[in-house]
């Protein structure tokens, strides 16, 4: 794990952020989130979530971005935690960072679905999902400047982006090649519009609490590009942790989803289109697997996490094929 940052400038970005001195503060590393860390920070009265790359990494998308989108989001009605401060790289995070508030509940998705206090979110957290998915695909991409653009052909562009960062990890994975070809003879036609895609839509990126859905977090890999993606992406197996049964994050049925989707001002995909983002979601998670088991055996970003993951690869290969077969 790397270095924490240091306590004391953690402190100033705070003191400057809102006006007044926290106090002394504690700065813990937060298990979890493969791309970006997250630190919890604890005032004396108060605490906040640092979330700042690696020092010497980048994700997909530049943090200013995220932030630029969690800003409009919120603009939007997503419920989202506020942003106090940014600082790029050079500033006092130690590598670019950003202070946000912190927002009480669960990200971990077994204790979302297992839970006894949370039998009533499961029941919410659906139709919550459909509402707050809706509002993030009305915002227009034009007032975000900064956001990676698939201006035309956003299935194209999507195997384009994943061709080229499986070549980037230089590992042989013929499903996931297979795939990709059967994504590029089947490419659905352009959406009737671009709109801003969370591109992490899933368990584990929402915080919940006994009421359902609190805040959407970890958009490092949002972009402009086809709703239907994060619709096909909330529903690959993976992310239904073990309630295979229950297509939309192991909560629910999708057509109660995509009912409250559409009612909330959605565009309703068709089926074909859902299947093929469906697959190009198990490529994606299968690449980025493979990408941080890399990172570890390259000794990049030594992690037992990251060495986790790549024992995964398997899971939405055999996903990938059973959708194209």
């Amino acid at each position: 794990m790397a270095e924490p940052p240091a306590a004391e400038d953690v402190r100033a970005a705070l003191r400057d952020a809102v006006a007044s001195d926290p106090g002394e503060v504690e700065v813990e590393h937060v298990p979890g989130g493969a791309s970006r860390e997250t630190w919890s920070v604890r005032g004396s009265a108060a605490r906040w979530v640092l979330r700042r790359d690696p020092p010497g990494a980048e994700s997909y998308v530049p943090l200013r971005v995220e932030v630029d989108v969690i800003d409009a989001a919120r603009g939007a009605g997503v419920p989202v935690p506020g942003v106090l401060a940014f600082e790029d790289k050079g500033g006092r995070f130690g590598s670019a960072g950003f202070l946000m508030d912190h927002v009480e509940g669960t990200s971990v998705a077994p204790r979302v679905l297992r839970r006894e206090e949370l039998a009533g979110a499961r029941e919410r957290l659906p139709g919550q999902l459909a509402a707050a998915l809706a509002r993030i695909h009305s915002l227009d991409v034009r007032g975000l400047p900064s956001l990676p653009r698939e201006e035309t052909e956003p299935a194209i562009a999507a195997c384009e982006f994943w061709e080229r960062a499986l070549d980037e990890v230089g590992e042989p994975l013929p499903a996931v090649e297979a795939g990709l070809r059967w994504l590029r003879l089947n490419a659905p036609p352009p959406p009737e519009r671009v709109a801003l895609v969370h591109g992490d839509f899933r368990l584990g990126n929402f915080i919940v609490d006994e009421d359902g859905l609190a805040a959407v977090i970890d958009w490092e890999l949002c972009h402009a590009g086809d709703p239907a993606e994060d619709i096909g992406w909330l529903c690959i197996r993976s992310w239904r942790f073990g309630n295979d049964a229950l297509p939309v994050a192991g909560l629910g049925d999708l057509e109660s989803f995509l009912e409250g989707y559409g009612a909330a001002g959605g565009t309703r995909p068709d089926p074909a289109r859902l299947r093929w983002w469906e697959a190009m979601g198990n490529v994606k998670w299968a690449v980025i697997c493979a990408r941080q088991a890399a990172d570890h055996l390259s000794g990049r970003r030594p992690s037992a996490e990251l060495a986790s993951l790549g024992r995964r690869i398997c899971e939405p290969e055999w996903d990938l094929l059973e959708l194209i077969a």
